[in-house]
């Protein structure tokens, strides 16, 4: 799909453009979409850039990732997606800029690209350019990994009480279980935001070298530019903690699943303690006597058997119940 944005009336105007239809040359912004039919051609025509292929845009060299081409200035990120579903992702999204358009390209839905374009098409600035959009994108991708950051921070707290202040009773198997899940889960999304990081601090470098030579910028933006440096370093430490922590929890939830093994185990060498000298006492007499009345009674057979049927679900139960099993 390819979505072009006008300037128009203070605000971005959104086009869907056709199979047959030609890109609008006033655009300033080129959305492709998981590009089909030629579309990137039709981009490619009216802007004059070369449209990376889905495989070169998932190439991990900087060399293949931040370059410039004719002119053209290609930027590609790799952008956090579903960061608040069960399946967080990041996706490679690769942003051009020529001619002062913004053209950018994309084979998923990052939570960032809705939010700017719902903002833009209810006020954007002025003089709306390519560089300006690009600003407002690395601005809008900072703000919702710093959402997504707080949000493990909060879910990290969440665990580090269920692990140290677990309630007792229950099926403790399960609570650790679940608990290593979770713990599995925010690791990765911790993982995939501090990589998304890394990718902007990259290209916020590529950005600001080749700045000097952007003469659509202006003082301000770049001074943003190194503002987002700073945020984008902070928030790598921050994601570098949080990474620490839940390797602590990790540490911790193993920890308290060894105390508990240790239990059990405890268990285990206390009953065999208690039973040994029974069980030495009957190795060594064989309950062979003269007088043992239950071996003539009519139902000595039955009892013995039921006597060894509820010595051998009573335990079973027990462990049920105590969540072992």
């Amino acid at each position: 799909m390819l979505v072009a944005y006008i300037a128009q009336g203070g605000a971005l105007k959104t086009q869907v453009v056709g199979p047959q239809d030609a890109a609008p040359s006033d655009a300033v912004w080129l959305d492709l979409v998981s590009p089909v039919d030629g579309e990137d051609g039709r981009v490619e025509a009216a802007v004059g850039v070369e449209i990376p292929t889905r495989e070169e845009m998932q190439e991990i060299e900087p060399s293949s990732r931040l370059y410039v081409q004719d002119g053209a200035r290609y930027m590609t990120l790799s952008v956090l997606c579903g960061a608040m579903t069960d399946t967080p992702s990041v996706t490679p999204v690769t942003f051009i800029l020529a001619n002062g358009k913004l053209v950018t390209v994309r084979y998923a839905e990052p939570r960032a690209f809705p939010l700017l374009a719902q903002r833009m098409q209810k006020a954007c600035p002025v003089r709306v350019t390519g560089e300006v959009l690009l600003f407002e994108f690395l601005d809008t991708i900072i703000d919702r990994t710093a959402d997504v950051l707080e949000h493990c921070a909060a879910g990290i707290e969440r665990l580090s009480k269920r692990v140290f202040e677990r309630e007792q009773g229950g099926n403790a198997n399960k609570q650790y279980r679940a608990i290593l899940t979770h713990v599995g889960r925010q690791e990765g999304l911790t993982s995939y935001a501090r990589e998304s990081l890394s990718s902007l601090s990259r290209m916020l470098a590529f950005l600001g070298a080749e700045i000097e030579d952007v003469q659509a910028i202006s003082k301000e933006q770049r001074s943003a530019l190194k503002s987002m440096h700073r945020d984008v370093a902070g928030l790598a430490d921050y994601a570098n903690f949080l990474a620490n922590k839940l390797q602590f929890l990790l540490d911790g939830t193993i920890g308290m699943v060894s105390l508990e093994q240790n239990n059990i185990i405890k268990i285990f060498a206390v009953l065999s303690v208690v039973l040994m000298p029974p069980t030495l006492i009957a190795s060594i007499y064989g309950m062979n006597f003269q007088h043992m009345p239950e071996l003539h009674a009519a139902i000595g057979y039955p009892l013995a058997l039921t006597a060894m049927a509820v010595s051998a679900i009573t335990p079973y139960l027990f462990f049920k119940w105590r969540g072992w099993l």
